[in-house]
């Protein structure tokens, strides 16, 4: 006898019901990551305003920061509260206060790596809520983030846009994959 059990349907239903159910579990993930970002930022947020309304910079609070930093890694050693994490949490504070509700959502739900990313490397805030949008839609990694930043994806992006319909016109599926289609074909050499 077998130990494996009886399957009592056709292979293709079986497969649906597999694929499925995968299907299930990568967007239960996705949401848990999120959620486990979010959670973490939301943190960050915290640090980052005490240290802004205690008023503290690199130079006069140095000082008090890096002993802040020994004291909070011994509490939380698995946590990465070092001196330039915490002025990093200073900055990301300070750059997105004052943004609106949808950009705050959309830096809400990255990995931290790719806020700090975002931090260095660009300036302007509709540019960051570009990015932010296209790791969350699109899954990005920090590295893919980091090429599409070098190779000015959000400029790209906003020129296509202004010489196109394609937004207008088709469903925002067949319109993001008609921009690409156009941007491969406008910067190929055939």
């Amino acid at each position: 006898m077998s130990n494996q059990p009886q399957i009592n349907i056709n292979t293709s239903d079986y497969r649906e019901i597999l694929n499925q159910a995968i299907s299930q579990i990568n967007t239960a993930r996705t949401l848990i990551a999120k959620q486990v970002n979010s959670t973490a930022n939301s943190v960050y947020w915290n640090l980052g305003k005490l240290l802004f309304e205690k008023q503290l910079e690199e130079g006069y609070g140095s000082g008090v920061v890096k002993q802040l930093s020994i004291d909070l890694k011994n509490e939380f050693p698995d946590m990465g509260l070092s001196p330039r994490n915490l002025w990093n949490m200073k900055r990301f504070y300070e750059r997105y206060y004052q943004a609106d509700t949808k950009l705050l959502h959309s830096v809400a739900v990255l990995p931290w790596g790719h806020n700090l990313l975002l931090l260095d490397k660009v300036q302007s805030l509709s540019a960051v809520a570009f990015y932010a949008n296209e790791v969350a839609t699109k899954g990005w990694s920090r590295d893919l983030l980091l090429n599409a930043i070098k190779m000015d994806s959000y400029s790209s992006a906003d020129n296509q846009l202004k010489i196109n319909n394609f937004r207008n016109t088709l469903p925002e599926i067949s319109a993001e994959y008609a921009n690409e289609v156009l941007k491969v074909l406008t910067t190929s050499d055939f």
